[in-house]
This record gives C-alpha cells, sequence and structure tokens, in this order.
C-alpha cells in the first residue's frame, strides 16, 4: 500500500509541531467534511506485507493534523504539523521541509486519499437517539415547540424532529459534524449550530445566539422477549 509507504518515510523525517489556536466556527471552514478523526484498519495484518495495524488521521478546523500508525509490534509511530486543503488536494507537513501532497475525495463519512479510503468515527459517546426534557429559547416558544427528538448515528447521518403544542411534526435528515463542543446539522434547506455538553446519557444543546437551549436523555434500548 504505497499511501503508508509514503506516511511510514515521512515519520522518519524531520516533525513539525504545531499550537492550537481559537476554535472557529466550523460553518465558516471551507471543507467541514474534512474535519475528524479518519481510521485505516489492515484487514488481515498477521498475513499482510504492510507493516501496520491501524491507521488514525486526524484533521482539525486550525489546520493543525496528527497521524499515529500502530505498527505490528504494537509500537506506534507519530507525525503532527500543518495542513492545506483546497478541494481535491491536501498537503500533510505543509510548513515542513517535505510536504506530503495527496489528491483526495471525500464525502461526510469516507475519505479517500490516493486511492486509499479512510473511514470517520465518534471520539465519544454522542451517537444515539435523544428526547427532549427540558426545552427555552426564544426559538423554541416563537414555534411553540413542545418536544424533540434527535438520532445520530455513528455514520454521521442525523434525524432530527420537533413537535409544537398542537401536535404538529417537523423533521430533517442530514448529516452531522463534531469538533470540540461544536455540532452542525446539515440537511437540504439549512444548517443548525450549537455548541453541545455531554454528561453520562443527558446530553444539552445550546445555539450560538442563546435563543435555544435543550436538555435531552439518551433513549434506553429494552429487548422484549
Amino acid at each position: 500500500m504505497k499511501w503508508i509507504t509514503i506516511i511510514l518515510t515521512a515519520l522518519s523525517l524531520q516533525i513539525a509541531s504545531s499550537a492550537h489556536s481559537k476554535e472557529i466556527d466550523l460553518t465558516q471552514f471551507d471543507q467541514p467534511f474534512l474535519l475528524g478523526d479518519w481510521y485505516l484498519l489492515n484487514p488481515d495484518p498477521t498475513n499482510s506485507e504492510e507493516d501496520f495495524i491501524a491507521v488514525k488521521l486526524s484533521l482539525d478546523s486550525t489546520y493543525n493534523f496528527t497521524i499515529d500508525i500502530q505498527k505490528k509490534d504494537f509500537s506506534v509511530d507519530h507525525w503532527e504539523g500543518f495542513y492545506h486543503a483546497s478541494e481535491d488536494t491536501i498537503i500533510l507537513g505543509s510548513n515542513s521541509s517535505d510536504p506530503q501532497i495527496y489528491e483526495y475525495d471525500l464525502n461526510h463519512n469516507a475519505l479517500q486519499l490516493n486511492g486509499v479510503i479512510f473511514r470517520k468515527a465518534l471520539s465519544n459517546e454522542l451517537a444515539g437517539s435523544w428526547s427532549s426534557h427540558q426545552l427555552r429559547g426564544d426559538d423554541m416558544a416563537a414555534s411553540d415547540i413542545h418536544q424533540m427528538e434527535l438520532t445520530l448515528r455513528p455514520d454521521f447521518v442525523f434525524d432530527f424532529k420537533v413537535i409544537n403544542d398542537a401536535g404538529l411534526e417537523r423533521a430533517h435528515q442530514g448529516v452531522y459534524i463534531t469538533e470540540g463542543e461544536q455540532l452542525i446539522l446539515l440537511y437540504k434547506d439549512g444548517e443548525q449550530s450549537t455548541r453541545y455538553t455531554l454528561d453520562s446519557d443527558e446530553l444539552t444543546l445550546k445555539g450560538e445566539d442563546g435563543s435555544t437551549f435543550a436538555v435531552l436523555s439518551r433513549n434506553q434500548i429494552t429487548n422484549q422477549r
């Protein structure tokens, strides 16, 4: 796998470190689907000629990246630095003496680098089905919102439904991105930007302008015999 060979070679070069700057608004980021933790697993590490078990590539909105390669002897090679991305090209180590340039293709949960496919994974327990038990804020009051249902799937697809006091429903389905405390829901007719906190099985969402506040509880799955 040529991509892994190039990365392993790059790891032997000078490592460029970077400091995180202030978190930015993800809706203003040029390629928001790039953001997150991407994984490549060796499907058969025992018999494969490639000397790795798994690769983790992390990209953030301040243009920092990290790569961790877990090798067959369970040691980990680490590389970090800055990256630059256009619509179809990403440069890892853009501030280093030997930047690595890759063509990429992308959707909400799959990243193809020079033909090698990485899958995005959540780094927390956001995935699940959530129901509101506390709602307030100007937007909620203006729309007479009585209930909110939110399902966040591990493949970064969401289902969102609100019910007003008259029992009328409005639903959206789309994809979501996260970074830090930011959760962005992207759907056909628009987007919803919130800050979230997760405490065990309670998810709190706060609108960027303070007009929305929701506390949701995780729906527990019960087995029926």
